[in-house]
């Protein structure tokens, strides 16, 4: 192997190939969609959530809510998904720089603090995000066995499955199925986490060459 030959080798080595991945797929995340779905009812739904932590939509008969009215019905999430989306948007940046940078030994300490700043925080967002989901769907089951199924009778499934949803009105009585699920989107953001896992134990073994 001829002395290029080694320099090169030597050169696409310090690539941080996991950091270039995860970076590549956290910037695309916060603009992928849903990462989990609710529906009540089949053929579409009567209602339904498609939610991630960058963004919340509402459609009730297949007709989405537009962007004014959801910022009416709740500017608080609307500007916090917002907030949520640049922010991964930055990260994902941040960590494909960090991932590139780590070719110069003249940027190595930079590039080891942009990927040790930005490997981490995906994968707490996906955890954070199935524990909300756990924390509601129980709240919302508790808060049901409180009222005793007196107007509203409902058991969610949590996270994952099927329930159901039942509205009473004197004789009358409207039931309908529950579904939830995760989409092909949080797949994604979970091998975005390892990925980032990957790119942060690699930095550590390039910064040490």
């Amino acid at each position: 192997m001829t002395t290029v030959e080694k320099a090169s080798e030597r050169l696409w080595r310090r690539l941080n190939f996991f950091g270039v991945l995860a970076g590549i797929l956290t910037l695309l995340l916060p603009f992928s969609g849903a990462w989990w779905h609710l529906t009540i009812g089949t053929d579409g739904g009567i209602f339904s959530i498609p939610a991630s932590p960058f963004e919340f939509k509402f459609l009730i008969f297949n007709k989405q809510i537009s962007t004014a009215e959801a910022v009416q019905l709740s500017p608080l999430l609307w500007w916090l998904c917002l907030a949520f989306k640049l922010y991964y948007a930055y990260l994902g940046a941040a960590l494909l720089a960090g991932s590139l940078l780590s070719l110069s030994e003249k940027h190595a300490e930079s590039a080891e603090t942009l990927v040790r700043f930005s490997s981490l925080k995906l994968l707490w967002l996906v955890v954070a995000f199935v524990v909300v989901l756990f924390i509601a769907t129980f709240l919302l089951n508790s808060a049901t066995q409180l009222m005793g199924g007196a107007l509203i009778d409902f058991s969610m499934p949590y996270i994952v499955g099927t329930g159901k949803f039942a509205m009473f009105s004197g004789n009358f009585r409207i039931s309908s199925p529950i579904n939830e699920g995760f989409t092909s989107t949080f797949a994604v953001a979970i091998i975005a986490s390892a990925l980032g896992i990957a790119s942060r134990i690699y930095q550590k073994r390039i910064s040490s060459v």
